[in-house]
């Protein structure tokens, strides 16, 4: 055992998680065992927490004044969630005092976060929601072998305030690590970050798909190599492409494990060692929608998800704006949990033409993916849709940059989004970042 670690955990970070949010560890030892059981059981849960959920905030919470109330016919979450309305990111912001509780429910946690549209949207969480949802977390930590305590290197964004970096620093503190700016990517700082990373050697890290994948390029076209293994590297906040986990996996020699979340809802599904992305099903239940219309398994729709843990700010039926797919088949790692196929729509848009037709920013991130494997010397790159047949592309280029490729790039777009798109060109010395830290690769008109 890292003594260390067990320092961290024991007398630090579990009683300040205790004296902040509550049972922490007790909730995770729960959910070790819950992730196992029979799925009649969890579905069981789901009902009943539901209908309590909902006959709170109809008699508690303004903006849920107007639900029906939840009638002992409905056997099951789906035959309640039906009736009920869909909550949207614009409701969020425009009616954040109506959606907080009335009812007086202890000390409760604030939470700001920024979501995809930039505007700040503080919630409010009760201490147990706050519990359950690290529980949460440390469960799917611990899937990648890692524990409350160990040291890790969070490649993470600075607040822009000062009272915010004292706020983060403190944080770090607690839960034992280092922080890798995600503003910052000179070489110079890359080569610092290799140094620090060399001198203290964090026991894993954590951060965003973008952030990882520059400071993996740039200690392989250095020819710098880390001097011991991290036992694994947790991505999230950004789509993690094949590509970009062969290369992580590559560099830093070291197992690539994938999480999905939000800032409104926590942590919503983790990956297990069998590559799955199991869904945190003791806290919410999460739908997959086309439109309104429930998707069947394997189907690809818009996820909806429900809290069921949080009464001092309820969110049912939120609309996430990200887009996935269920697998309801077993996984080979015994978690019964249910499986996201896959989430879209994270770090980039959908590009859309005159006609009507969607189309993936993926097909442009493999487009990019290709060039590089040809040699191509792009050390960042973005892709903005100005309009439904142009396209501004904004390119940091490396020392050996051809602009030849730049004819394959439009090509690809012309095939496959209008054959009359035009393409214009602009290199940058940096690719702006949103205020959270996250790099947007494609960004697509909005409807």
């Amino acid at each position: 055992m890292n003594t260390g670690s067990f320092f961290f955990r024991e007398f630090i970070y579990y009683p300040v998680a205790t004296y902040q949010a509550g049972p922490v560890r007790q909730y995770l030892a729960r959910m070790m065992r819950t992730q196992f059981e029979p799925e009649g059981m969890r579905s069981v849960a789901h009902c009943e927490r539901l209908a309590a959920l909902v006959d709170h905030s109809r008699r508690h919470v303004p903006f849920y004044g107007d639900l029906p109330p939840v009638t002992g016919g409905e056997a099951s979450a789906v035959g309640i969630l039906k009736s009920l309305p869909l909550l949207t990111k614009t409701d969020l912001q425009q009616s954040t005092a109506e959606l907080r509780s009335i009812r007086r429910l202890g000390r409760l946690v604030p939470k700001t976060t920024g979501g995809s549209t930039g505007e700040p949207v503080t919630i409010w969480k009760t201490r147990d929601a706050w519990a359950r949802e690290l529980a949460a977390t440390w469960r799917g930590y611990a899937w990648a072998g890692v524990a409350p305590g160990d040291f890790q290197a969070r490649f993470w964004g600075l607040a822009h305030q000062s009272s915010g970096r004292r706020r983060a620093r403190l944080i770090d503190l607690v839960c034992h690590r280092m922080r890798i700016p995600a503003f910052s990517f000179s070489e110079a700082d890359l080569e610092d970050y290799a140094r620090l990373i060399n001198a203290k050697q964090p026991q894993y890290f954590y951060g965003y798909v973008s952030m990882l994948t520059e400071f993996a390029r740039f200690l392989r076209s250095r020819g710098i190599s880390l001097n011991y293994r991290p036992v694994c590297v947790i991505t999230t906040a950004e789509v993690l492409t094949p590509a970009d986990r062969d290369l992580l996996q590559g560099v830093f020699q070291a197992p690539v494990f994938n999480e999905y979340g939000c800032g409104e809802l926590g942590t919503v599904a983790h990956e297990c060692p069998n590559g799955s992305l199991h869904i945190s099903e003791e806290n919410m239940i999460v739908e997959i929608l086309a439109g309104e219309t429930p998707c069947v398994p394997g189907m690809s729709g818009e996820l909806v998800v429900t809290e069921l843990n949080n009464y001092a700010f309820p969110l049912i039926r939120y609309r996430t704006g990200d887009f996935g797919s269920i697998n309801t088949e077993p996984c080979p790692c015994g978690r019964t949990l249910l499986r996201l196929n896959e989430v879209q729509g994270r770090a980039y848009d959908f590009i859309r033409n005159r006609r009507g037709q969607l189309f993936h920013g993926e097909f442009l991130m493999y487009v990019f993916e290709d060039l590089r494997r040809q040699g191509a010397d792009i050390r960042q790159f973005q892709v903005e849709q100005t309009d439904y047949d142009r396209f501004l592309v904004r390119i940091v280029p490396g020392p050996n940059y051809d602009s030849s490729c730049e004819t394959l790039i439009g090509e690809r777009i012309r095939s496959f989004v209008d054959p009359a798109a035009g393409l214009q060109v602009q290199y940058v010395e940096e690719i702006p970042r949103e205020r959270s830290g996250k790099l947007r690769l494609i960004k697509g008109l909005r409807p």
